[in-house]
């Protein structure tokens, strides 16, 4: 198995405008095992008034705030209705392949939301090709003047302004102030967005951590495309692990703040990774490889992808749900080479414990 696991800072930039923000991207050729297992990344940073145009793109994906809040604008091509909806810090936002989009941040501080998802049909495996609606890169423009005025409708001096006028647009920029942004929908934000930040764990451990997770059960919609993602936050020299995807799937993880160390093991018990990262990191793990997180001093937080609509894990740590727990105790020592105190002590430590692990007292 040749992958390249070791994590990576996003290499490209599609775009960037002083003042207003940038796009940027994990390329393929930097990190290849994007390409090969079909999963991709983007970053979006938008400043004050700072507006992404409407675009579509080749995959689905979900959206995470990493900080600040904005409005995003979604129209599905199978209702051609568009949803209006104000996502914060915390929030996830499932964007279906084909679904036009824009983002406008209406706050005062910085934006930023990392993107993560599958890219199967991509044009480019590893990377999400954008299509935009308007700007000198949009569609239209591939169209003449006499096109656009008959399927506009439009006369021939209408037309070549409105094609004119896209030739000026960037890809992001400010919009200016007189111009009044359409109002947020409450229904759209129920059907659609969920707050990982504030939502009941899954897990949580004092002074270890806590992991919360977002799925089918919570977002239809993420049920219909195969996609789930869950947020993890350790608490300084906390552990989580080790878990490996147990259904297939595989795992894309996005460090949001924070630092630590990863570790992951593959085929007979070889390290295949160890390693430290740091926010703005992205680092993935296989199918079926057990993994371990481990935080700094400071503490780390994460955001993970999962090819999956379920949050199926096998867990080898401490926990009601681990391996370990669930097997009989004959065979514990066997396989373990233990002695009968031994195995029934490491059972009942075992049985006490979570997948996040505190830091040790010992």
């Amino acid at each position: 198995m040749d992958l390249i696991l070791s994590s990576k800072k996003a290499d490209k930039t599609i775009v960037e405008v002083e003042g207003v923000g940038g796009y940027y991207t994990w390329s393929s050729s930097q990190f290849p095992v994007l390409s090969q297992k079909k999963i991709a990344a983007g970053l979006l940073v938008l400043q004050h008034r700072g507006f992404a145009l409407p675009h579509y793109a080749d995959s689905s994906k979900i959206a995470y705030v990493c900080e600040g809040e904005c409005l995003a604008g979604l129209t599905s091509p199978e209702d051609s209705k568009e949803e209006v909806v104000k996502i914060q810090k915390g929030d996830t936002l499932p964007v279906t392949v084909g679904t036009v989009s824009w983002w406008y941040n209406g706050g005062d501080t910085k934006l930023s939301i990392i993107f993560l998802g599958e890219s199967s049909e991509d044009y480019t495996p590893g990377e999400y090709c954008y299509f935009f609606l308007t700007s000198a890169a949009g569609m239209l423009n591939g169209f003449s003047n006499e096109l656009i005025a008959k399927c506009f409708h439009m006369n021939k001096t209408e037309s070549e302004k409105l094609m004119k006028d896209q030739s000026s647009l960037n890809l992001l920029f400010k919009i200016n102030e007189g111009i009044q942004m359409p109002n947020s929908s409450n229904s759209a934000k129920r059907k659609l967005v969920y707050n990982l930040d504030g939502a009941k764990p899954c897990v949580e451990v004092k002074n270890g951590g806590r992991l919360s997770s977002v799925s089918g059960k919570n977002i239809a919609l993420l049920g219909e495309v195969g996609l789930s993602a869950n947020r993890v936050v350790l608490e300084g020299g906390a552990v989580l692990g080790p878990i490996f995807t147990a259904d297939s799937s595989i795992h894309l993880s996005y460090i949001t703040k924070g630092s630590g160390r990863v570790v992951i093991v593959g085929l007979f018990g070889k390290v295949v990774l160890d390693t430290k990262v740091e926010e703005g990191d992205l680092f993935f793990v296989p199918k079926f490889f057990p993994f371990v997180v481990e935080a700094d001093e400071g503490g780390i937080e994460f955001f993970s992808l999962k090819t999956s609509s379920k949050q199926t894990y096998g867990e080898l740590s401490s926990g009601k749900k681990s391996i370990w727990e669930a097997a009989s105790p004959s065979i514990l020592e066997a396989s373990l080479n233990m002695t009968p105190d031994l195995t029934k002590s490491f059972k009942s430590k075992i049985a006490k414990g979570a997948v996040i692990a505190p830091p040790s007292t010992i």
